[in-house]
């Protein structure tokens, strides 16, 4: 649930927090030396099987030994709360419990009443008074929840910002088919029925040409008329009705940063854009190749990698194109390509070009790709 940048904060102000406690342990008078190695050391395990436990997602994985792994640390965390009983401790016993909080969707309700029940088992054990030691514990648990809760809320806007670049696509791909419907019936209407107009008054002016020459010229100029009206008729539609997408309507780098200006519009997402103008006469094919493969790949990393920063570069060097769009979001140690990933691959292939993609848990994901110009 954590993005990169939250979860650095909160291991960089818990790395703070253990570096305290080591320096506390160190300094004290009343523990002898041999206590101080025990404890510096069962500190540093502790620490190791933070990194184990979420280096190698274990709640993914392996969903008991996680468990295991987080009782042990509740378990110790809490014997040495009771033994220092220092503010730095009590702050360091929190740690599991903001774990257990932001690291998945659903919450272990069973670790949460160890940690409780833990936590008063050490009251009563060292008789803590019930306002210093109680209510600041029940503020960091509405606290952590309050944090759990606004996690929940960016990711559900980043979804929906997701969601809101493939809804304004399929709005595009729906405007044109019924826009082409309509000229269709439109044809069918006024031009075809210009064309059967022109035909009878041709067929007429035919009949009476010899009989009544007047008539047969007022039929041909009726007929003329309809069809200086059906030619303007047919250009309007044929501007239309060519075989082209959306997309061609439009210039490149006009679609992209309408996409963009579309998702920064919540302010939570930032675009950095590098654009070289000389893309922009590249075939229509082409650009159209790169407009719906920067549109997937900022779409994968809004909706997989919860990402909120993306960097996207489309430049032209002599006769090949470089496209890279690299975004910040949590990564992920073994790339799986979903269909919006292989249909990069597929169109990128038909431009006679390569893409590859490059990811690292908790750095991001990179689409990197060349086609000939």
């Amino acid at each position: 649930m954590l993005n990169s940048k939250s979860g650095k904060i909160v291991w960089a102000f818990k790395a703070v927090i253990v570096l305290s406690i080591l320096y506390e342990i160190v300094t004290s008078e009343s523990l002898p030396i041999e206590m101080k190695a025990v404890w510096v050391t069962v500190i540093l395990l502790l620490q190791a099987n933070d990194f184990f436990r979420n280096r190698y997602l274990l709640l993914e994985r392996y969903p008991i030994i996680y468990k295991v792994s987080l009782v042990v640390n509740i378990a110790v965390i809490g014997i040495f709360m009771m033994m220092f009983d220092s503010p730095l401790s009590g702050i360091y016993y929190v740690f599991p419990l903001a774990e257990i909080f932001l690291s998945s969707q659903s919450l272990q309700k069973g670790i949460i009443a160890f940690h409780v029940i833990v936590f008063f088992a050490g009251m009563v054990i060292v008789k803590a008074n019930v306002q210093t030691s109680l209510i600041p514990y029940l503020a960091m648990l509405l606290l952590v929840y309050l944090f759990r809760a606004i996690s929940l809320e960016r990711e559900k806007g980043q979804l929906l910002s997701a969601e809101l670049v493939e809804a304004h696509a399929k709005l595009k791909e729906i405007t044109i088919v019924k826009e082409r419907t309509r000229i269709a019936q439109e044809m069918h209407d006024s031009i075809g029925h210009s064309l059967i107009a022109l035909r009878m008054h041709l067929e007429f002016a035919e009949n009476m040409i010899e009989v009544n020459p007047q008539k047969a010229g007022e039929a041909i100029l009726k007929a003329h008329n309809f069809s200086q009206k059906s030619i303007k008729e047919l250009r309007k539609a044929v501007a239309v009705l060519k075989d082209q997408s959306v997309n061609s309507q439009i210039e490149l780098e006009e679609l992209l940063n309408d996409m963009i200006e579309s998702l920064e519009t919540t302010g939570k997402l930032k675009f950095t854009l590098n654009f070289d103008k000389e893309v922009e006469s590249s075939q229509q094919d082409m650009k159209n190749c790169i407009y719906t493969s920067v549109r997937e790949a900022v779409t994968n990393g809004l909706k997989h990698g919860k990402a909120q920063q993306f960097q996207i570069d489309i430049m032209r060097s002599g006769e090949v194109i470089r496209i890279v769009v690299a975004d910040n979001g949590q990564g992920c140690g073994h790339i799986k390509k979903s269909l919006g990933l292989k249909g990069i691959e597929e169109r990128i292939a038909l431009m006679n070009g390569k893409v590859s993609f490059s990811s690292e848990k908790g750095y991001g994901f990179k689409l990197t790709a060349e086609m000939p110009a």
